[in-house]
């Protein structure tokens, strides 16, 4: 299970006046366990992941089966490739820390939501940009297309943001091509997460954009709306594109997520 990066909170006194994230027995206090998009990279959750640090996380980032290698790997990577990753890096985290936190992107928004519904000891989850159906006619014709086109071009980076060459998004696209065999385990995954949604009963923030043309804003609503959890948040951004860590909103997005995950957690600590 590929984790590719780990940050540990500074030595010095959060804002939360804890000097670490560990316990009186050395027991990791609280992780955050960040999941990328789909042909994305890690990097796509690295300033969400400084931020979660500077508030007492140990942050670990998974990278995702199918994003590190050749095309070839991507086209044999599966839905159940990546929960099998995802619920992996959630299960060793929850071995050695009090509390664990599991936000995602995308593809890996839905993989935190499934992962949540199936391990009742996630403390707190949060879905930004989370898929479900899709735009209508595209999960059916990928289901026809990926026996006659293996590969398609990779979309552009959506994002509203005009200065997008200071945020460096050419590194955030793992290939320049898709394969559709791949997209099609994607769509199969995602039906399973609409019937496990009402098993997600951790607290959940949910952030989508009005304007994503990736993920349909409706999808966000919908896996809000299914949510079994007793409080749960819906977030609407209104200027953002499906980027939304590296957009116009990206501070405020980092700073409602990073302080939902710290309120969850740490007011369940002060208990």
């Amino acid at each position: 299970m590929p984790v590719i990066e780990e940050l540990a909170p500074p030595p010095a006194e959060s804002a939360y006046g804890r000097e670490s994230a560990r316990g009186p027995h050395g027991r990791q206090e609280a992780t955050a366990i960040l999941i990328h998009g789909f042909n994305g990279l890690p990097s796509e959750m690295s300033e969400l992941g400084a931020r979660l640090a500077a508030r007492g996380f140990v942050t670990r980032t998974v990278q995702l089966p199918g994003h590190a290698g050749q095309l070839r790997e991507l086209a044999m990577a599966t839905w159940e490739d990546w929960f099998a990753a995802a619920a992996g890096a959630v299960g060793e985290a929850l071995a050695r820390s009090r509390h664990v936190v599991v936000v995602g992107h995308s593809l890996g928004a839905a993989l935190a939501l499934a992962v949540s519904a199936a391990e009742p000891e996630v403390t707190a989850v949060t879905a930004l940009c989370p898929p479900l159906r899709m735009r209508r006619g595209v999960v059916e014709a990928v289901g026809v297309l990926r026996y006659l086109v293996p590969y398609v071009p990779a979309l552009r980076c959506d994002i509203s943001d005009r200065r997008a060459s200071l945020h460096r998004l050419d590194t955030l696209h793992a290939y320049d091509w898709i394969p559709l065999r791949t997209v099609h385990s994607l769509f199969r995954g995602l039906a399973l997460l609409c019937e496990a949604l009402p098993r997600v009963r951790c607290p959940a923030l949910v952030m989508c954009a009005s304007h994503d043309h990736v993920v349909p804003m409706r999808d966000g609503v919908e896996a809000y709306e299914l949510l079994g959890s007793e409080r749960k948040e819906l977030v609407v951004l209104e200027r953002s594109y499906h980027l939304v860590l590296r957009d116009v909103e990206r501070a405020s997005v980092i700073e409602r997520v990073s302080g939902f995950c710290a309120s969850t957690v740490f007011a369940e600590t002060e208990r």
